[in-house]
């Protein structure tokens, strides 16, 4: 029974609202005083419509307004500065969730394997292989472009969650834009094929072991994700000229891009 998830709402409401109380108590009295009861659905729409117009990463670093309580933070980042014992103690209530087999469809009973949520807001989604039962990550690709429609699933729309990983023992691809079978993976690998990865157990641990883990996700989100346009430009009859033809494009770090500026970073 997963119905404290709301599929349509894309949120786990229970833990967003609970957040909220504890970091913007003043603010969620404002709301209630003036809507009671209905507070909490009032917000969840909010949220939810905001994301939908501006996408989760502006969301999530920027918070979004209500109009009767102002700007609403959806998570805090950590302070560069340990004077700030309030922002500390705010941050240490971002809340992490990590669900096995979400029922994330309002339309039928498909699952995802695995879904990280921040504050009940998910963020990534994971499909899950094993080569011990003969499918790789090339099976949780197909999965992605043609189990995992976006259209009319709400979770599963452009800007919705950061980033979509195909996960096997030995291999990691990722997407940000699921898009039926035009749906494109980049590798996420540790080195070309994670031959020389070293482990205790799995070639592809780091992914959680370096990568998924608070601290870093809380920084990807802040400093490394970027939402921005890519130019195509292709003839046009009708103008008779080659014309430029934008599209947005949401870029979530490789694995060495992240490597090569955390280290540059601690220098």
């Amino acid at each position: 029974d997963d119905s404290w998830y709301d599929k349509n709402l894309c949120v786990v409401g229970d833990e967003f609202i609970e957040f909220l109380k504890k970091t913007q108590n003043e603010t969620y009295n404002k709301i209630h005083k003036k809507h009671g009861e209905s507070t909490n659905q009032r917000i969840l729409r909010r949220l939810n419509d905001e994301i939908k117009n501006k996408g989760l990463i502006h969301i999530l670093r920027k918070g979004f307004n209500h109009v009767d309580g102002g700007n609403i933070k959806t998570l805090y980042f950590q302070s560069n500065s340990s004077l700030n014992q309030e922002r500390r103690k705010r941050y240490l209530h971002n809340k992490f969730l990590l669900v096995r087999q979400l029922h994330y469809s309002p339309n039928n009973n498909n699952s995802i394997d695995i879904v990280i949520f921040i504050n009940g807001i998910p963020i990534l989604t994971i499909e899950l292989k094993n080569q011990l039962t003969g499918q790789t990550v090339d099976n949780s690709d197909r999965q992605y472009k043609f189990d995992r429609n976006p259209k009319g699933e709400p979770l599963l729309q452009f800007q919705r969650c950061i980033c979509h990983f195909s996960v096997d023992n030995d291999l990691v691809n990722m997407t940000t834009q699921l898009n039926g079978e035009d749906t494109f993976f980049l590798p996420f690998n540790k080195t070309l094929n994670n031959l020389e990865t070293k482990s205790d157990g799995f070639k592809v641990d780091y992914l959680w072991k370096e990568v998924l883990t608070p601290t870093s996700l809380l920084d990807i989100i802040e400093n490394f994700v970027l939402f921005t346009h890519s130019s195509d430009y292709v003839w046009s009859d009708e103008k008779k000229k080659v014309i430029e033809k934008k599209k947005p494009v949401l870029i979530f770090p490789r694995y060495h891009q992240l490597e090569v500026i955390r280290k540059l970073k601690s220098q």
